[in-house]
């Protein structure tokens, strides 16, 4: 398949711009070989088991590789007999495996592939954020493919997806959305948030919310009188961003300070399972959720928009009107109020962030979550 090919070739693009921050043990197998783990994976993603589909991960790491003696809290296990790496033995093993806990091992050097083990995990982005981990990665840092469902894969590092394919189309993920964009820059503004704290807040926010599979808005605003025109909070609560007081961390540090982020992170996330937008301030304070944009421009006309490439160049293709209405709503809000931000989360996974600048709703696609 043509699809695939270009899959790999994508993967291979990705993975060559990291090729210095690899090990020689982290390095993909040849094109070919790839190729045809991706059509196995393909033919097992539409076999389903009692309503549900299959979803894990596969790696092709050596087993003895002194790679993995760093990550003390994975555990390599083998199995006594390899496994045939074919459509039936995956089918029959998918239910023990956690995509987010685990990766099958694949070897891949004779004519048929097999599974020799399993890296088991049990970092957990709680633990990193409480820092409970002497690492940054909640699982090992390989590279991997993610079988997340009929037709679709991801080619990842660690847990940060580089590139998908759905449905015979593959796209890129881009890392860099909240260190040096319109939207980095205008999270900054007016913010006495450290970029480590704002980052674990966002990308907590995010993970959770694409595992919860419900979407979500979240919407990041100068305060609540520049933004009250537009939009209607039907939950207002007022939290300080770690549940902090006055001081802000006052009576809080290190361990602790982590934990009450921990915390403040799932709830914020919980809270965008509820109809409508999360509202915080610039420094990520709470106002309220379940908030629904009321009103664009005064006389309804579309915002101008720029839909930027993984190279930050025009995508001319995409438009206002070709979006749903969740989406909508954040570039209208953008367009009216001056720094907002918004983060639309979608039930399938993909992320968008949006500003406005140079009087047009820049919008950054296929936002990833870059690894801390």
């Amino acid at each position: 398949m043509d699809e695939i090919r270009t899959f790999v070739d994508k993967i291979y693009d990705r993975a060559e711009g990291r090729s210095i921050l690899l090990d020689e043990d982290q390095i993909l197998p040849p094109k070919e070989v790839l190729e045809k783990v991706c059509h196995v994976l393909l033919n097992v993603s539409t076999m389903r088991e009692e309503l549900r589909y299959p979803s894990f991960r596969v790696c092709f790491v050596d087993p003895d590789s002194e790679l993995l003696s760093v990550y003390i809290h994975s555990h390599t296990v083998f199995f006594e007999e390899p496994i045939p790496f074919h459509e039936k033995e995956l089918h029959k093993l998918a239910p023990a495996l956690s995509p987010a806990m685990s990766y099958l091992m694949l070897d891949t050097g004779g004519d048929e592939f097999r599974v020799t083990g399993i890296i088991a995990s049990y970092t957990t982005w709680e633990s990193i954020l409480a820092m409970e981990t002497d690492s940054g990665n909640r699982m090992p840092g390989v590279l991997n493919l993610y079988l997340r469902g009929p037709g679709e894969i991801d080619a990842c590092f660690g847990e940060s997806t580089l590139v998908r394919y759905r449905s015979g189309v593959s796209m890129y993920f881009r890392s860099d959305t909240f260190f040096s964009t319109a939207v980095a820059e205008e999270l900054r503004r007016g913010s006495d948030i450290s970029d480590e704290d704002r980052l674990d807040l966002l990308c907590g926010v995010i993970w959770k919310a694409v595992n919860y599979q419900h979407g979500g808005q979240l919407y990041i605003v100068p305060s609540e009188e520049a933004c009250k025109p537009y939009l209607v909070i039907k939950y207002r609560m007022s939290i300080r961003f770690a549940f902090g007081k006055a001081g802000r961390r006052k009576g809080k540090t290190g361990v602790i300070f982590q934990k009450a982020v921990a915390t403040y992170t799932e709830l914020i996330a919980k809270f965008t399972a509820v109809d409508g937008a999360v509202i915080l301030n610039k420094n990520l304070d709470l106002i309220g959720f379940g908030s629904e944009v009321v009103a664009a421009n005064d006389n309804l006309i579309l915002p101008q928009m720029y839909f930027l490439t993984l190279d930050n160049k025009e995508d001319t293709t995409k438009h206002y009107i070709d979006n749903g209405m969740r989406h909508r709503a954040g570039y209208r809000l953008c367009d009216n109020v001056e720094g907002a931000v918004a983060i639309v989360i979608s039930q399938d996974g993909t992320v968008k962030a949006c500003t406005r600048k140079d009087g047009k709703v820049m919008v950054y696609d296929n936002v990833g979550i870059p690894l801390l």
